[in-house]
């Protein structure tokens, strides 16, 4: 009786792979053609970590990526680990200290989790998006750009030095002072950084430059319309914004043609809002899951003290296992 069990136990679990497989081949049939870049960097890949502040951490442009590799056939992991406040540079305390006083905390540093996220994740491909608060913070001077390239170096060194196949570092979005004078040191800072990693190019470094088309997509907007932002506050972008960034990393780093496309929703042939919105809320999931194991010490995010705790690992990764169950009924002709 027990044999008889396990072979109906088998059964129903080979029955079940032979439907996972047949959905995985449909989906790479209506899947659209990959870029010969892709085709060269993706291979070997099978996690890809996004590092970055608040930006990164909001997620836009993260799920945006994520859901033109599913709109190609590729399905790998996509962790977003960025952190709200954080910065590349070690600050000191009075570099720090408006902010502590504005928000009741400090800056965190990516030094301070670093080789722990590193090492928790283990990614096969890492794409940082640093600046934005360093370059809110630094002095607005060539030793400013020193320390946030120093930074940068470091990072990259860890990453490599840890595992990490390919490094990705995207330049930072704009600073959009709207004409506030007191504001433009911090945009000239975001410009020196860019100028120099997009220097690092000739050493071998992957650089995807978000700042200068976006800058140019800014000043090209305004003069259309003076009321044009991709930023309500300055620094955060809207959706449009974060299409964006995602387009130049797509375009830059993996070749992709988007001619046309206004959006993630329209990468896929249909149902593409409820699919981006099961990216998204799959991206959460682990986001809590994951932070929470890693921890940093920004207050009133998972993984911090006193903070709500995302759920255990395992409980996350079957949670967004039926995720992915929905998103591939759904790019193979499922309904939502």
């Amino acid at each position: 009786m027990k044999i008889n069990r396990l072979f109906h136990l088998s059964g129903s679990l080979a029955l079940a792979l032979v439907l996972v497989l047949a959905d995985s081949v449909r989906a790479a049939e209506n899947s659209a053609p990959l870029p010969a870049r892709a085709k060269e960097v993706l291979p070997g890949v099978h996690r890809i970590v996004f590092l970055g502040d608040s930006i990164t951490q909001g997620g836009d442009y993260v799920t945006d990526v994520e859901c033109w590799l599913l709109a190609h056939g590729i399905q790998l992991e996509v962790l977003n680990l960025g952190l709200g406040s954080e910065t590349a540079s070690d600050l000191t305390p009075e570099e720090n200290g408006g902010h502590l006083k504005k928000y009741g905390f400090g800056r965190p540093f990516v030094s301070e989790r670093l080789e722990r996220a590193l090492a928790a994740t283990k990614p096969d491909l890492l794409f940082a998006c640093y600046g934005m608060n360093d370059g809110g913070s630094l002095p607005p001077d060539a030793a400013g750009t020193k320390r946030f390239a120093e930074a940068i170096t470091h990072l990259r060194a860890a990453a490599a030095k840890s595992g990490v196949k390919r490094v990705v570092i995207c330049t930072p979005p704009v600073q959009d002072a709207k004409g506030n004078s007191k504001m433009n040191n911090h945009d000239e800072n975001l410009a020196r950084y860019t100028a120099w990693l997009l220097s690092k190019r000739a050493d071998g470094w992957d650089v995807v430059d978000i700042y200068t088309p976006m800058r140019r997509a800014l000043d090209e907007g305004r003069l259309k319309d003076p009321a044009f932002q991709f930023a309500k506050d300055g620094v955060h972008p809207g959706r449009e914004g974060h299409w964006l960034m995602a387009s130049e990393i797509l375009s830059q780093f993996l070749g992709a043609k988007l001619d046309g496309v206004a959006a993630a929703e329209d990468l896929f042939p249909a149902h593409g809002t409820v699919i981006r919105k099961l990216v998204r809320e799959r991206m959460v999931l682990r986001f809590n899951s994951w932070m929470t194991q890693i921890g940093h010490k920004r207050p009133g995010v998972a993984g911090a003290p006193g903070a709500k705790p995302g759920l255990p690992l395992a409980e996350a990764n079957a949670k967004a296992a039926d995720v992915a169950k929905q998103i591939q009924l759904l790019m193979t002709g499922g309904k939502p």
